[in-house]
């Protein structure tokens, strides 16, 4: 006696002894794929499922209503519930074939045969015929998908399913697949073929990004798994699913700091400025990076070209606490692309907050003088350097000699103004009067002196 099994809702199925059966989509539900020449869509209304295939020469429709049961080798239909029929229509060059199959009261099955309009014998051209197409319709729709996934991995593991998959056109149904070999207890080895194969055979990045997203767990349960899901996620082409997934990724906790590097080489493909940021100040907020994951970010920050994004990223990567002497020089050449004083007095504004030696010193003045075309944004930062740091005499100089770039008289007197209380030695105070000579406004340059005295 066989038993009728209910499985996941999301491809409602029923398991018949060694027999598998239709998935059936929910009312109203379809779908379309199209693959070289290939053209499938599925439809289902009030109960009836259609499905129309095309390849570019052969086409056929298939109606069918109620609990279909396939053979096990997806060659015949062996049962149909009660009321249900199955209905295969096929044109070739204007010959058509039809195949009708009805249940009686008794379950046994009525199969019909058509050429043309003239009924024929159903064996056996009828069911030659059927068992030709059916293994067209069960790789081109989600039709018994679960079911014959368990029927390879029983047989030949998950090698049996990958090659069937291999044969399999539509990224939709191989996603089917995919997530149910994924559903198996799979051990290290065999999750590495499963994720390197979806990177390879999947094109959609829709469907690709939502088989490394949702199995993420395991995915990243190990090194080697690790290795092949970042490996899958560069075949990503679209910026947002590529963010979606890296961003997933960056905030498990399994990512070490070797794999963060190789994630952090993925954003290199990728194009928007606002997709790359958000994944670098998901990389700032998210983990505890080390000296050279922190310099990775900034050299990155680099290829964002909006100064807006570009100043997020790197005023959050000025809150990390690894930030070597290579960082520093990346941070420097990275704000010599922004052409914004505004965001350009912002990032520089939060770097002075930092220690930083002479030579970083002179790079960052210089970039300052020859980017901050502003005297007011110019004039406010050195008075924020000079207020917020212990500038050593040689550091003090090198802030005067820059206030002769500022080219207001009133900007420039008020930045010396601002300087003078820090004047300790003779050196500085020759600066302090040579740059004070700068200023050609008599008001404005005898302020500049008084302070001073």
């Amino acid at each position: 006696m066989n038993h009728l099994i209910n499985l996941k809702p999301k491809l409602v199925m029923l398991f018949v002894a060694t027999t598998l059966v239709f998935s059936i989509p929910t009312a109203g539900q379809s779908y379309k794929q199209k693959k070289s020449k290939r053209s499938v869509s599925v439809n289902n209304s009030s109960g009836k499922t259609t499905i129309k295939y095309s390849n570019g020469t052969n086409r056929f429709e298939l109606e069918y209503e109620g609990d279909i049961t396939l053979s096990d080798d997806d060659s015949d239909v062996v049962a149909i519930s009660s009321g249900g029929y199955f209905d295969l229509r096929k044109s070739t060059f204007g010959n058509r074939r039809r195949i009708l199959i009805e249940s009686d009261r008794n379950g046994r099955l009525l199969k019909e045969y058509y050429v043309g309009r003239k009924q024929q014998a159903f064996t056996p051209e009828g069911k030659k015929w059927l068992s030709e197409v059916l293994i067209d319709i069960v790789r081109s729709t989600t039709i018994s998908a679960e079911a014959r996934v368990n029927r390879f991995y029983k047989k030949g593991g998950v090698d049996a399913v990958l090659d069937e998959i291999d044969k399999i056109d539509s990224d939709h149904v191989k996603t089917a697949y995919f997530e149910y070999t994924l559903e198996k207890d799979l051990n290290k080895v065999e999750l590495v073929k499963v994720i390197k194969m979806s990177g390879r055979e999947v094109s959609s990045d829709h469907y690709l990004s939502n088989i490394l997203v949702s199995n993420q767990e395991a995915f990243l349960s190990s090194p080697e798994t690790t290795s092949a899901y970042i490996s899958a996620s560069g075949s990503l082409g679209s910026d947002h699913y590529k963010t979606k997934v890296l961003n997933t990724a960056i905030k498990n906790g399994n990512i070490n700091n070797a794999q963060l590097r190789a994630l952090l080489e993925m954003t290199n493909d990728i194009g928007s400025d606002h997709y790359l940021s958000q994944v670098l100040l998901t990389v700032l907020k998210e983990r505890d990076l080390d000296a050279q994951n922190t310099t990775s970010v900034i050299k990155h920050t680099k290829s964002i070209g909006s100064d807006h994004y570009k100043s997020q990223v790197l005023m959050k990567a000025l809150s990390q606490r690894n930030i070597s002497k290579e960082a520093y020089n990346s941070f420097i050449e990275t704000i010599d692309d922004i052409s914004s004083d505004h965001y350009m007095t912002q990032v520089i504004g939060k770097l002075m907050n930092n220690d930083f030696g002479d030579e970083n010193l002179d790079r960052l003045l210089d970039v300052a003088t020859n980017n901050v075309s502003s005297d007011h944004y110019l004039s406010s930062m050195l008075k924020k350097l000079v207020k917020n740091n212990d500038l050593t005499d040689v550091q003090l100089t090198k802030v005067l000699q820059a206030t002769r770039s500022i080219g207001s008289d009133h900007y420039a007197s008020s930045l010396l103004v601002a300087i003078a209380p820090k004047i300790k030695t003779e050196s500085s105070r020759e600066a302090y009067r040579t740059a004070a000579k700068s200023i050609s406004s008599d008001l404005y340059y005898g302020r500049a002196l008084k302070a001073l005295n």
